[in-house]
């Protein structure tokens, strides 16, 4: 089974989750396993609700600088049982930068490395990086492989 980790800006977390019902409705036999991407955003606040989590806010993990190796232990965690890092850009390298010590990250790790978007660094252009213009782009050559 492929395993996709997807990285972008936190901002376009609901945005991923979309993705990967797309990716795990149109791509065989696949599994997208980033949890970041069910921080959800409720009249409450933001809720880390992967199961064992819920209702740990948002607030309460990275109120101390302590509390953000919580969340980072879990992404790199789920770096590791991926296959495929998939890294969504904008061209601008906004953000605070987490998504791009995942994708160095998973290039480290020897994972399959796919950028959606244009490159934003020279690591993007590295030769074992994969770059599609669109989420569609990588769909079809997902679906052909």
């Amino acid at each position: 089974m492929i395993r996709y980790y997807l990285a972008t800006n936190f901002a376009r977390h609901a945005e991923m989750r979309s993705v990967r019902d797309i990716l795990e409705i149109t791509v065989l036999n696949c599994k997208v396993v980033s949890r970041w991407i069910d921080l959800h955003v409720d009249i409450v606040g933001m809720e880390y609700t992967d199961g064992k989590e819920t209702g740990i806010s948002i607030d309460e993990l990275t109120s101390h600088p302590e509390n953000y190796g919580y969340l980072s232990e879990h992404d790199l965690a789920d770096i590791n049982e991926a296959n495929v890092v998939v890294s969504f850009t904008s061209g601008t390298g906004a953000g605070k930068g987490g998504r791009h010590v995942e994708f160095g990250y998973g290039l480290a790790k020897n994972k399959r490395m796919v950028i959606v978007g244009p490159r934003e660094n020279v690591f993007h252009a590295h030769k074992l990086v994969e770059q599609y213009n669109s989420l569609a782009e990588f769909i079809i050559h997902e679906k052909e492989a």
